[in-house]
């Protein structure tokens, strides 16, 4: 059987009301209060729409001034963070540094050492010169003086000749020492100005103590700044003082007329 659009038209309009009834409302009651507070209560409502927004906006600034606090903690623990390991990073530069200094003197005092022991040997003539037991000779320069022991002496008990030699700390230009090294020529084969040696040392300690400043390991040195001379109060004369009247007046006569 062929349904014409009437009848499907139909069929909807009856679905629609079936469907209204299920829902619908059986009876409407209006109250007089909730009716009278609506009509009367737009500047409240709206009173009440501008403090939320307040209170919102006061919550907003303190999440703000919360979140800029941790960002400000956050960038001063970077901060610390590299500057302490800056800090360690420099103090095993200079212990690596130090530990190098300390190497090298540890091998120059060795050099110094096997350089200067010469063992139990010793010359024929110099033991039948000496052959008194005890003889301090003076020289000048690097030794003060040298001392000899013979077997016969109580102080030595193996046997054997023993020589002493004292050194000073200051080596004076010049001067050959007991290998028959100069250090003049030494220097001069090397290019080096010995008469420079104390400029050279400054500033080599100039050069550390700067280090040490910009490493923080050290405080700077305070620089005395010149003092400079006070001007000497100097009494204005008669005519200066009449001078100075006058052009006050002048200006003030000009101000009253602007």
């Amino acid at each position: 059987m062929v349904r014409h659009n009437r009848q499907i038209l139909t069929a909807g309009k009856n679905y629609a009301e079936k469907q209204a009834k299920k829902h619908a409302v059986n009876e409407v009651t209006f109250d007089k209060e909730s009716r009278q507070e609506y009509l009367t209560g737009f500047h409240k409502r709206k009173l009440q729409r501008q403090k939320k927004a307040q209170e919102y906006n006061k919550e907003q600034e303190r999440l703000a001034r919360i979140e800029e606090r941790k960002q400000l903690r956050d960038e001063r623990k970077r901060d610390l963070e590299n500057q302490l390991r800056e800090f360690n990073e420099k103090a095993k530069e200079l212990a690596m540094i130090n530990g190098a200094l300390a190497d090298e003197e540890e091998e120059e005092e060795e050099e110094e050492e096997s350089d200067e022991w010469t063992g139990f040997e010793g010359d024929g003539s110099e033991k039948n010169s000496n052959s008194n037991g005890k003889t301090p000779v003076s020289l000048k320069g690097i030794l003060h003086h040298k001392e000899v022991y013979e077997p016969g002496s109580e102080l030595n008990g193996f046997g054997d000749e023993t020589t002493v030699t004292i050194e000073s700390i200051d080596k004076p230009l010049g001067h050959t020492d007991a290998n028959g090294t100069n250090l003049e020529e030494i220097a001069k084969s090397n290019n080096v100005d010995l008469n420079k040696s104390q400029e050279v040392l400054q500033d080599s300690v100039e050069r550390a103590k700067n280090y040490a400043v910009l490493c923080g390991v050290a405080k700077p040195s305070k620089v005395e700044k010149p003092k400079q001379k006070k001007k000497k109060f100097r009494y204005l004369s008669k005519a200066e003082r009449r001078e100075n009247t006058r052009k006050e007046k002048l200006k003030s006569k000009l101000r009253g007329k602007r």
